[in-house]
Formats: structure tokens, sequence, C-alpha cells
């Protein structure tokens, strides 16, 4: 154990039993009125001498006791507690902090700058801010790694289709489905859209493509996003349409054709037939408003992978991949969102979606490579796959570090009451949470929640004066004492709110924030200390 540990709890202990013995010293002198004086001193000094044997008890149990690639420090909170791998292979690190708050500059920085010194790390870095390339190629020019940077973007030769790679991966129609609709969802919360119905019509969007995409595959072997959009545009509107010549010469007749003429395996033939009912039998008979709701969705998604810099970027040709990131290669989606609106959006988030399936793909053993998943202002690339891949992460050795302002940017970014349990479930298996100065009642009432509270002594007396100058004589006033214990927050809600510096030339350069732990608590036997970071380079 630390010094400064062993000091504390040593005075801790010295007191508790001198408040015991002080109480047995004012319970022998028998005065009429010592006895509840005695009890509250008493109990106070047990309080505090169990506590000292709770924290030493609690430190042999977090003391480490091996030594490993899993052990290597890379950064210390304090003196006494240092960041290792496995700690940020432990679902990684959620970052809260207002606007002003430091959190980008000061811990944030501190530990790319720590994964990025991480021999072998990959990882992947989605830009929120134009900015963000030039403060990212800093970091990797003082760690010696300028050339493992790769920057992925409009004005870049690197290209990554998006499809393709799900195709590579397998190309089970359900997954390729799931690709193009969760890199959906980041348009919507841009968009901000959702309802009471958006359930209901997102997985009618997903049964339309689930449909397309059997097709389409059987078809012509591969599936792109243009062929997709041509095969539903010409889909038959009703069923006088499907007994037009005009229809059956068309590419959505001869697609089918196509595709039933091709052999197939008894599950492909399954599927196929229930894709052939859904063009043939329900959709032709599906309500315009219905028919032309679901079509929508699903063109507002299959448009943005058909046009513009997005067509070019990702659905084009591949010569990176996530599979550069176990080599030890960094990817930098430089298509920030303050810049490219939903573009970026879109760029991104299939990025991280397939970047995280590759992650748990990856059979990971002892050798492999850490990999990071980096997002500041995360709100804006957030999806439903974030709560899966945080789950599982760990054994496949990777990990999110997210950077947001509050709970509120989470929960606007993933509509409805399921979006909110998908943030829930993103945020508690988080097992670091670092909260520099919060703006949002809310988070800093969360944040105080996750401290959590302890048993508290409070000790209390009143004195009843003697009410003539004959009773002064004769006796003394009476004494009342008493005590109480019940469980208390350990940080209330202010200190989130305006109890730590921000950074900037009045506070030094310097900012403080409260680092929480789950599970394994830290060296005095709590889940949470105070940390202060530099935002000087």
């Amino acid at each position: 154990m630390d010094a400064p540990t062993s000091l504390r709890r040593l005075v801790q202990t010295g007191a508790g039993v001198g408040a015991v013995g002080l109480g047995c010293l004012i319970a022998d002198r028998g005065g009429q009125f010592d006895r509840p004086i005695a009890v509250a001193c008493g109990a106070a000094g047990f309080a505090g001498v169990t506590h000292a044997a709770l924290r030493r008890t609690a430190n042999r149990a977090a003391a480490p006791t091996a030594h490993g690639p899993l052990d290597r420090v890379l950064l210390s909170w304090d003196a006494d507690n240092p960041l290792t791998v496995r700690d940020l292979l432990a679902g990684g690190v959620a970052v809260f902090g207002r606007t002003g708050s430091g959190k980008t500059s000061s811990s944030g920085k501190a530990i790319a700058r720590a994964a990025v010194g991480l021999p072998g790390s990959g990882g992947l870095i989605l830009a929120a801010k134009p900015e963000d390339r030039a403060m990212w190629e800093g970091i990797f020019r003082a760690a010696g790694r300028a050339d493992d940077l790769l920057a992925f973007g409009p004005d870049e030769p690197l290209r990554f289709n998006f499809i393709d790679a799900e195709m590579a991966a397998g190309g089970h129609t359900r997954n390729i489905v799931r690709c193009i609709t969760t890199i959906g969802e980041t348009l919507r919360a841009s968009n901000n859209t959702g309802g009471e119905n958006a359930d209901f019509w997102e997985a009618e969007q997903a049964r339309m493509l689930h449909a397309a995409v059997e097709v389409v595959k059987l078809a012509y072997g591969k599936v792109a996003a243009p062929d997709l959009q041509k095969f539903i545009s010409g889909a038959a509107q009703s069923a006088e349409a499907l007994k037009s010549d005009a229809w059956q010469k068309g590419y959505h007749a001869q697609t089918v054709q196509r595709a039933s003429d091709r052999a197939k395996s008894p599950l492909e033939q399954h599927d196929f037939d229930l894709a052939v009912d859904y063009w043939i039998g329900e959709f032709p008979v599906m309500a315009d408003r219905t028919r032309s709701s679901i079509t929508t969705g699903v063109f507002g998604i299959l448009h943005v992978f058909n046009s513009g810099i997005v067509r070019e970027l990702v659905s084009t040709t591949t010569n990176v991949s996530p599979d550069d990131l176990f080599r030890g290669k960094w990817i930098l989606v430089n298509t920030p969102p303050s810049d490219l609106g939903d573009v970026g959006h879109f760029v991104a988030a299939g990025w991280k979606y397939l970047v995280q399936r590759a992650v748990l793909r990856r059979e990971a053993t002892d050798g492999s490579n850490v990999v990071v998943c980096w997002a500041d202002e995360a709100q804006q690339f957030v999806n439903s796959h974030d709560a899966v891949f945080i789950a599982q992460c760990r054994s496949h050795r990777g990990c999110l570090v997210y950077l947001t302002q509050s709970l509120a940017s989470y929960y606007s970014a993933l509509h409805g009451d399921r979006g909110r349990h998908q943030a829930d479930a993103l945020l508690t298996n988080f097992n670091l949470k670092i909260f520099h100065a919060i703006g949002d009642p809310q988070t800093a009432h969360w944040a105080a929640s996750l401290v959590g509270k302890s048993l508290q002594t409070f000790v209390g007396g009143s004195v009843q004066p003697a009410q003539s100058f004959y009773d002064q004589l004769l006796k003394p006033g009476q004494y009342t004492g008493s005590f109480s214990q019940h469980y208390e927050q350990v940080l209330q809600d202010n200190v989130f709110l305006n109890g730590l510096r921000t950074g900037g030339p009045h506070n030094g350069l310097l900012c403080d924030c409260v680092v929480v732990r789950s599970g394994e608590p830290f060296a005095d036997g709590r889940n949470h200390l105070f940390a202060t970071f530099s935002q000087r380079d």
C-alpha cells in the first residue's frame, strides 16, 4: 500500500480510537448528563475505526497481483492510481463535460496520447470538427507514429465500399440489411425524426430491403446500392401492373427471373420464395400511403449511398478497410458533420459499424493488438449497435472512447423509449466515466448517483441554561446529546455543476474532473477520485 493511503488510514483509526476512549472517560465521570455525550463519542469512534478497516480490506483487494501486457500503465489519474490497458479494455471510457469544460483538450487528449503511445495499437477516429485532424496529426508525430495515421475523406485517395465489405464477410442478407439500416439511423438522428410509429416504419423498411437484397444478390452474385434502388423503383405497384408488358420487360421483373433461374440451395430457395411473395403478392396491394412511406424511407438511405461524394467514398472500390486497424493503423474519418452535414454523419456511421463488426468477428489472442474506436461529440455518431459492441468488445481487444456534453445528448440521438434503453445500456457498460464541469442538472445528478451514498454519523446536542442565579450556583445547565446514522450522497450535484476548474489562462490551464470506476475500487477503496489534467502540450 502507498504511504499517503496508509497515513490516512492510520490517522482515521487513531481518531476513532481516541473518540471511543473519550467516550469511556466521560462515562466514568458518572455525571447526570454525561451518558448521551459518551454514547455519541463512542458511536462516532466506532464508525471511524470500522471505515478504516473496510478501506484496508478494499485496498488489499484492489492491489494488483499480476504483471503483464494488460497491466501496462497508460497514464496516472493521480499518484496512487494508474490507467492500465486492462482498464481501457473493460468497455472503454465515457467523458462528459459542457462546452468549454476542457474535456477534449485535457483528459480527452491525455487518453488519446496514451492510446496512440501503446505499441501496435490501432484505432478509428471520427472527426467532429475540421480542426480535429491537426490535433491528431500532432499526437501521432509526438508518438513517432506519423505514418500510422491514415486520413479518409473527400480530398484523400482512400476508398472503402461498405456493402462489398459486408459481402466479403459472408454476404448474409440479414447482415447486409443491418449494415444499411444501422448507417441510416444516423441520418434519422441528424434530421431529428422519429415519432411514436418510428419502430414500425423502421421494421417495414428493413423488410423491404431484405426482400430486395435477397433477389439482387441471387441474380447478380453481388449487391450494390444503385442496383437496389433501381430494383425497388421498378416494382409493380398494383395487381394490374404485374400483367403489363412494360413491367415484365423491366429491370425488376428481369432481375426476379434471373434469380429464379439460378441454382439454389434449399435455404436459398426458401428465402427467395419469401422475397418473391413480398414483391408479387404483398407490395402491389399495399395501401398507397403505406407503400409510399416505406419506399421513401428506404430511398432516403440508398440515395445517399448513390450520390455525391458519398458514392465516391463508399460505393466504388476498396483500398483501405478495418483490417488495417489490426495491423497497427489508425484511420481518421475526416468528414466532420460540422462541415459536411449528413454526409459526414453517414460516412462516419458506416466506418464505425463495420469496424465494430470486424472487431467482434476477430478471435483475439494475447498477441492481438488493442483497437480503439474514438468519437468526440459522440452524440453525432452513436447508434443502436454501440450497446451491442461495448457489451462484447473486451474479449476481442476492442474498446470505445466517447466524449459528449450530457445524458440528453445521447437520449436525443437515440429516439424513443427503445433508444433511451439503448443509451442506458451503452453507458452502463463503460467501465470508466469522467466528469468535467457539467452544464446539465440531470447529468450532474446522475454523476452523483454513480458515486453513490455512504453511511454518515451525525452528532448533535444542546444545553438548556439554568433558569436563575440560584440554579447556576447549585447545578449546571442541562445537556442533551444525540447522534444518528443514515446514508447521504458522497458528492452533491453542485460539485459537478460548479466545483471543477475548466482550464484556460485564468485556471493555469488546469482542468479538474471526477473519475468514476465500476467494479474494482481505486487505491483508497472508493469508486471515484478527483483528477487534474493540463491543457499544455
